[in-house]
């Protein structure tokens, strides 16, 4: 499994977590190309059908993929919310979340935001 990088400070191939395509249900739509933005697919032309090409880029517990799939051809290893959090509590990465966030909210300021007092109350 190709993936390089890490997940909150996991390496990402140590993580199995991609789309399978079961190529008997798969009408070759292309829904599932078109909608992922991390390259992990790409497209056999003579079968006419995707390939999951870069399973490693899949992000961890994303399925939008499988979501959007009118034939109901795309799957998981698991449940995404049980298999994060096995991930979560495995890698003990809630430390690296929070550092994670701290960075983002640094680079980009504009992610967060301040509301007045009277929106927190409910007072709009």
């Amino acid at each position: 499994m190709s993936g390089d990088g890490t997940w909150h400070g996991v390496e990402r191939r140590l993580v199995e977590w991609y789309p399978i395509v079961d190529t008997q249900k798969c009408d070759g739509c292309g829904m599932c190309l078109l909608t992922c933005g991390n390259d992990v697919y790409r497209w056999d032309l003579q079968a006419t059908r995707p390939v999951v090409a870069n399973p490693g880029k899949c992000v961890i517990g994303c399925t939008t993929c499988g979501k959007l799939c009118d034939k109901d051809a795309i799957t998981f290893p698991e449940d995404p919310k049980k298999f994060v959090r096995n991930v979560v509590v495995k890698y003990k990465i809630f430390p690296k979340v929070k550092d994670d966030l701290a960075a983002r909210l640094e680079k980009f300021p504009e992610h967060s935001v301040h509301l007045e007092e009277d929106v927190i109350n409910g007072k709009q």
